[in-house]
């Protein structure tokens, strides 16, 4: 089990650092001595720079891939490569100058977990039990246009609109002031090429450096000017939002984003609980119908969750079922996954209609979904559904708490920040994209790539370390070009996840801030959660020791028990 952003086995990818930085060091000694090359210290670098650059395109041949910025099109290289080897890693080179493969179907680790503490298993139902299909977005996609249009009265051109499914990502930010969609990363620093107006990227990136005085924006304006698309449902959403704002300034109509993301917003509620009134009883909104109408559409049947949940009863564990969607939606969607009419049997408690996040801060009761509903609830017996409740009431009704509980879900905020915080439950994230992100990872040119970008920055590195004053003309006309060629690959690297807004996880070098909130609120995470069908009851998850800069050198070095130095 691999911790969390190790999507490379750690073969040579730390060790391929320390080099690196034991390699600058030597450099930085060299270069400030004055002890320059006979042949001319940028010639010298130069010749480096073809010998290295030949060595990495001949290994990237070998293995039948190539490196990315020498194609026009890396998207359709990366394409035939993911159809090539259908996702099995056994078809792949274990190493790639020390870049390993990563399994897809792994459990990743990101805190240390004994599952022989945990007693109880608890699931979120949509996009943790119910995987649904791609076609699901392009429904949520119409269904908000035609809200938008026939109750709130917007341009009826809308309902020509087609869903780009290739177009956002989840964890995207969205400003409400200045209309940008962006990506940020977990130190709240813009990724530049990311942001969006509408459909088209910013025509003017240094309006961005201008309004935040730089790249970093502040925690205050990230939230109270700032909205994040916490989950696949937020999709279709974002989609719609930017196309709606690109035709508003197309057809130069005057708008505010913040009215046009209030309305997108409010329109979501309408298709998600039926009303745009907060409280009452939550019936299920259009999208339930629309789902419930061709389940077959959207779902398919999934044996493999009955044989997971039927195995942990059989080895003691309690299970429960908690879900903010109502009861006649997870009935007809449950039956489907399960092809059982008592799928309630599946679980001790079954919770439907819970309104998280406020399930985990409220005092609302427990209330029955079968006659008579207002009666007092002070027992959550089997075989029962129950709707709304609290955190507090859950734990004494059931006695349930603390770290013997686990429960996975897909969207960090409603489902795993305030268990955690409040009352210590431990917590699996459901994240679908980790599946295709680590398929495209895996691929030989992906990897061939991303050797010779850690190449090249060693080659700047130590370019670079030949101080300033003294730097001849060419040697600084030399860095401006491997500057370029950096800046290249890195976008040739992230256009291969999304061609607008790159990898879910990743800002280049660091975190997404989504990708932190995992990293934080989740102990576990994989791409479905029947992936721990085959992990052992008693298996305890241990993540890999996460090195600070000044002790990568050393430690590394020591936790490998060898040095490996892949770029020899």
């Amino acid at each position: 089990m691999l911790s969390m952003f190790s999507f490379f086995t750690r073969s040579s990818a730390q060790p391929s650092r320390v080099r690196g930085a034991a390699a600058w060091g030597r450099h930085f000694h060299h270069f400030h001595h004055g002890h320059h090359h006979p042949k001319g210290l940028t010639a010298h670098l130069h010749e480096r720079y073809q010998e290295k650059k030949q060595q990495h395109l001949n290994a990237a041949a070998r293995d039948h891939g190539t490196i990315l910025s020498h194609q026009e099109n890396p998207i359709d290289i990366i394409n035939a490569e993911l159809a090539a080897t259908n996702g099995l890693i056994d078809r792949l080179p274990e190493s790639v100058y020390g870049l390993g493969t990563s399994n897809p179907y792994h459990v990743f680790t990101n805190n240390e977990l004994d599952l022989s503490n945990v007693e109880v298993y608890g699931f979120d139902y949509d996009y943790t039990l119910a995987n649904y299909r791609h076609e699901l977005g392009a429904a949520i996609y119409d269904i908000l246009k035609s809200i938008l249009v026939e109750m709130f009265r917007y341009p009826i051109a809308i309902k020509d609109f087609q869903y780009d499914p290739a177009f956002a990502i989840r964890g995207l930010h969205y400003d409400y002031n200045n209309g940008w969609l962006m990506k940020i990363d977990y130190m709240g620093n813009i990724q530049l090429n990311t942001v969006h107006v509408g459909r088209e990227p910013i025509p003017c990136p240094d309006d961005v450096i201008d309004q935040h005085h730089g790249l970093h924006i502040s925690p205050e304006y990230l939230n109270e000017n700032m909205f994040q698309l916490n989950d696949i449902f937020s999709l279709p959403q974002a989609c719609i939002l930017s196309d709606v704002q690109q035709y508003f300034k197309d057809n130069n109509m005057s708008f505010h984003p913040r009215y046009l993301s209030d309305d997108v917003n409010l329109a979501a509620r309408v298709l998600h609980i039926g009303s745009n009134e907060s409280g009452g009883l939550n019936f299920g909104g259009m999208l339930h119908d629309a789902i419930n109408r061709e389940i077959s559409k959207f779902l398919d049947p999934s044996p493999r969750l009955v044989t997971f949940l039927e195995k942990l009863r059989r080895q003691g564990k309690k299970t429960f079922l908690m879900t903010n969607s109502s009861l006649p939606f997870i009935d007809v969607g449950m039956k489907f996954l399960t092809s059982c009419n008592d799928w309630q049997d599946l679980f001790d408690v079954v919770i439907v209609s819970s309104r998280k996040p406020d399930f985990y801060r409220s005092r609302r009761p427990f209330r029955r979904t079968t006659e008579p509903t207002w009666g007092k609830v002070d027992v959550l017996q089997p075989g029962e559904v129950y709707q709304g409740g609290n955190l507090n009431d859950f734990s004494r009704l059931t006695g349930w708490s603390g770290q013997k509980v686990l429960y996975f879900g897909d969207h960090i905020f409603s489902d795993l920040i305030d268990p955690t915080v409040q009352q210590g439950w431990r917590t699996g994230a459901i994240i679908h994209e980790l599946q295709q992100e680590i398929n495209i990872r895996n691929t030989v040119s992906y990897r061939h790539t991303l050797s010779w970008l850690i190449r090249l920055e060693q080659l700047l590195n130590e370019a670079q370390s030949h101080d300033t004053a003294s730097r001849p003309p060419e040697l600084q006309h030399l860095i401006d070009q491997w500057r370029h060629e950096r800046m290249l690959l890195r976008l040739e690297l992230k256009i291969v996840f999304n061609r607008h807004f790159g990898s879910v996880f990743r800002t280049n070098n660091h975190p997404t801030m989504f990708a932190q909130k995992v990293r934080k609120f989740a102990d576990i995470y994989t791409s479905e959660v029947c992936n721990m069908t085959t992990v052992p009851r008693d298996f305890a998850f241990f993540p890999h020791r996460t090195y600070l800069p000044h002790e990568s050198v050393v430690e590394s070095v020591v936790d490998t028990g060898r040095i490996i130095l892949p770029f020899k």
